[in-house]
């Protein structure tokens, strides 16, 4: 057990490391989305992502995915690169963590088929957006004191 903790603390700490959960999740998403949406018909008629919707308009979901995976990856890395030492960096790795989820959810809404079960993948977005621009405002106000 305590070599399971000391393991997942590494990984906690280990600002290289937890944005590969985020590439990792949209990958997961589009093989999902792909594979239940069923057609390329399917997916225009009803997707979510308007840069999805253009992808597979344009015959570029191949370079959007690869686009789309090494953009979150920097951006989670340079993110949790500066916050590594700030007391706020559980919150940035909560946030990567929460957008994996969402991600891979967002994959299985085409199995699923629900509307209340696509609101609530929605609502986790707007959660992720929502905690943070709190932080966000906290920390912008908490250096001005």
């Amino acid at each position: 057990m305590r070599q399971i903790l000391q393991s997942l603390r590494s990984i906690y700490h280990n600002y290289r490391l937890i944005p590969l959960f985020l590439c990792s999740a949209v990958v997961i998403d589009y093989s999902l989305t792909f594979y239940f949406a069923g057609s390329i018909e399917n997916i225009l008629a009803h997707e979510f992502s308007p840069t999805l919707v253009f992808a597979v308009k344009n015959g570029i979901v191949l370079p959007y995915l690869a686009l789309t995976v090494v953009f979150y990856y920097i951006m989670g890395y340079t993110i949790l690169r500066f916050l590594e030492n700030e007391e706020i960096y559980p919150i940035g790795v909560f946030i990567i963590l929460l957008m994996s989820i969402t991600h891979v959810l967002g994959g299985m809404s085409w199995f699923v088929l629900k509307e209340t079960y696509s609101n609530m993948i929605f609502m986790l977005s707007m959660t992720s957006i929502i905690i943070a621009i709190s932080v966000f405002g906290y920390e912008v106000l908490k250096r001005e004191r």
